[in-house]
């Protein structure tokens, strides 16, 4: 149920009056009507708005003096004031009260009886009756707002509503007002504060040691890493695995595009493979122990097959090297397997090489380095890919291309050229 009333007629009646004229029934002018009315006590209400349903009973007034005010009663909800805060500036303040009240109590039947009442109520009399309503026990609250309101006293604080009002909320305005309280200590915070003056620096005289020593150690850092290929082609070598190191590195000589290709496409199925021999393995009954290897197994080949390739490659392009640097018989007595894989490593390594040298002349040919740097890198790629796929055309080198010249047989058993 909703009921909305206002009296802003003040001036109207008066002006109805002088239109009316002089009758023998109104014997008063309407300055006479002003008077009268800012003589009644209290505050004069303007406007009323009343809203009852099943839990809620709401009353709204705005009243003369600029203040407004919103009474209302919450039936089933916990006793005690659940809402209470005033907002505004002094000439316009607002304030809004809940009461949360006893479903069917005294107090909730006593209030939906006032507003009843206040219905059917004209604007002029309204303050009387709510003036007159005496609270049952539990709706002091609601009784001394209506009569502050009325009287023209000042509003209640928040706090402060009743001596035993129990309080289950803080005011909402309250805490808008401390938020923008911490947000100008903030803004003044950040206005006082200093930012520090960074003083120009000097020369800086150990700049040009410093280039010079980052590229020392990316010289050494490489020469280790030299050292290490070297040490497991070495090791292939000289216990037995030359024969398969050398069909490998034939074929990235002899296809070499095939091997890019099968190597490039193999880099593209690692993971799926590996992942599909899980669930293959997974799901079949004997597979399960053969899962425990799988796992391990399949990146440690992978590993080993790149390792293999990319020593392949280092011999193919020492090989090729040395074709080109020796002639006739010279060739055979010069150059050997560990020549191939030495000179290869480090056609391999040589942007590295020269990126870490450029890096000591300092930051003015760090784009020469950067380049120097990408080269190397595709290089690397390409050697691993193309590696990868000459250790699965030639399965690990046991199964060499054939066609391959008469003489890298006898090469093969030739223990001087080792």
């Amino acid at each position: 149920m909703y009921r909305t009333a206002s009296d802003r007629s003040l001036w109207s009646a008066a002006l109805v009056v002088i239109a009316l004229g002089t009758v023998s029934s109104v014997e008063a002018s309407p300055l006479w009507l002003l008077q009268q009315a800012t003589q009644q006590p209290g505050v004069r209400i303007i406007s009323s708005e009343i809203a009852l349903s099943r839990e809620q009973a709401e009353l709204k007034l705005e009243l003369a003096n600029g203040r407004k005010l919103t009474l209302s009663a919450v039936a089933g909800s916990s006793r005690g004031v659940l809402h209470n805060g005033i907002s505004g500036t002094p000439d316009n303040l607002t304030q809004l009260f809940s009461l949360g009240v006893e479903r069917g109590g005294a107090v909730d039947v006593a209030w939906r009886k006032l507003l009843n009442a206040a219905m059917d109520t004209p604007t002029d009399g309204l303050a009387e009756l709510l003036s007159q309503w005496d609270a049952p026990r539990g709706g002091e609250q609601l009784d001394r707002l209506l009569d502050n309101a009325l009287t023209g006293a000042p509003l209640a604080d928040p706090a402060n509503v009743g001596p035993d009002a129990p309080q289950f909320g803080d005011s909402v305005n309250k805490l808008q007002d401390k938020i923008i309280q911490l947000e100008q200590a903030l803004e003044r915070v950040q206005e006082t504060r200093v930012e520090p003056v960074r003083e120009p620096r000097g020369m800086d005289w150990y700049s040009p040691v410093r280039h010079v020593g980052r590229g020392v150690a990316g010289v050494l850092s490489l020469l280790v890493t030299f050292a290490v290929l070297f040490g497991l082609g070495f090791a292939l070598i000289f216990f037995g695995g030359r024969r398969y190191l050398e069909a490998v590195a034939d074929a990235t000589r002899e296809a070499t595009m095939r091997s890019f290709l099968v190597g490039l496409a193999a880099s593209f199925l690692m993971v799926p493979v590996f992942v599909l021999g899980i669930v293959v393995l997974a799901i079949s009954i004997v597979g399960i122990p053969a899962l425990l290897v799988w796992v391990p197994a399949f990146p440690l080949a992978v590993v080993l097959s790149l390792i293999l390739g990319y020593i392949a490659v280092a011999h193919s392009a020492g090989e090729a090297f040395a074709e080109r640097r020796f002639y006739g018989g010279d060739w055979f007595s010069r150059a050997n397997s560990y020549y191939y894989l030495i000179t290869g490593l480090g056609l391999l390594l040589i942007f590295f090489l020269a990126g870490n040298v450029v890096q000591m002349a300092g930051p003015w040919l760090g784009f020469l380095r950067g380049i120097l740097g990408f080269l190397g890198g595709v290089l690397t790629w390409a050697a691993l890919t193309t590696g990868l796929g000459a250790v699965l055309i030639t399965r690990a080198g046991s199964r060499p291309l054939k066609g391959a010249p008469a003489a890298q047989a006898e090469f093969f058993n030739d223990a001087a050229n080792v």
